[in-house]
């Protein structure tokens, strides 16, 4: 039977997940929230620390075009987040998920993403968020008989062909990488597809932080331990680059102070985050 159901395996992405040790990232965040006036949180975190991840590796920030591989420009991260919309024929409240798309998110604090992941999350409850608002209505007014096809033409037109679709509201939102929070939801691991309209190079799911006994110096000690999932696309990366993506992205979350700079200096609480 399975011979007659299935064909053959044509799907290029790794699987891999990894704990972290997060005891200085928690007293991290606690600090950067003190010192910014801004809410951080761990997905704020692992937003920054996989774009200056990539931004380390430029090699490793890339897509597929005709079969070959390109380097990107900037390092953007798609960050998944829910909201709820008033639907305004009969003013009822309904879940969504949306993302908001980092520009340059190795050259913004860590205040600033968490700022703007706020921000245009409200702005997208609200519809303010143009960006979001466009795509969503370009969507909305597609007859479902032809969504199938565009969804398979756009990505073609716009990565292969390297054409401009922004005047239809199409931009590329998903950028070098993506991240989905799975602690909001009570998930602790999973793993997210890259989907076929953008060209990420990684997915990666952000779990539930929870204490677990590790071995330390030969003892058992307990430590708040986050699983991270991640889906990789193989055309671009193999299992050397992905180790050093590993090392360098394990590196900033276990030691924030270190990597990220240190937590007391002067933030201002009400800096724009859009540059």
């Amino acid at each position: 039977m399975a011979p007659a159901m299935w064909g053959s395996p044509a799907d290029p992405t790794m699987y891999g997940t990894v704990e972290i040790d997060v005891t200085k990232a928690q007293e991290y965040l606690r600090r950067q929230s003190e010192v910014s006036g801004t809410h951080l949180t761990i997905t704020h975190l692992v937003t920054k620390a996989v774009a200056d991840t990539l931004a380390a590796h430029p090699e490793c920030n890339a897509f597929i075009r005709r079969g070959q591989v390109f380097q990107r420009a900037n390092v953007d991260v798609f960050v998944v987040v829910a909201i709820e919309t008033t639907v305004a024929s009969d003013k009822e409240q309904q879940a969504d998920l949306t993302g908001i798309t980092i520009r340059n998110a190795d050259h913004k604090s860590l205040p600033e993403i968490a700022r703007e992941i706020r921000d245009r999350a409200a702005s997208a409850r609200g519809g303010e968020d143009r960006e979001y608002a466009r795509m969503k209505a370009f969507f909305d007014r597609t007859p479902r008989f032809v969504l199938k096809a565009l969804l398979k033409a756009i990505p073609f037109v716009q990565y292969e062909l390297n054409l401009d679709l922004s005047r239809l509201g199409i931009e590329d939102a998903f950028g070098s990488a993506a991240v989905t929070s799975l602690g909001m939801l009570g998930i602790d691991e999973a793993f997210p597809p890259i989907t076929p309209l953008g060209r990420a190079c990684v997915g990666l799911a952000v779990g539930t932080i929870r204490d677990k006994a590790i071995a330390e110096n030969g003892r058992a000690v307990v430590r708040p331990m986050l699983p991270i999932t991640a889906v990789i696309d193989h055309r671009i990366l193999d299992g050397f680059q992905a180790s050093r993506l590993t090392a360098s992205f394990r590196s900033i979350l276990e030691d924030p102070f270190e990597n990220l700079g240190d937590a007391h200096r002067n933030v201002p609480a009400q800096q724009s985050a859009s540059r």
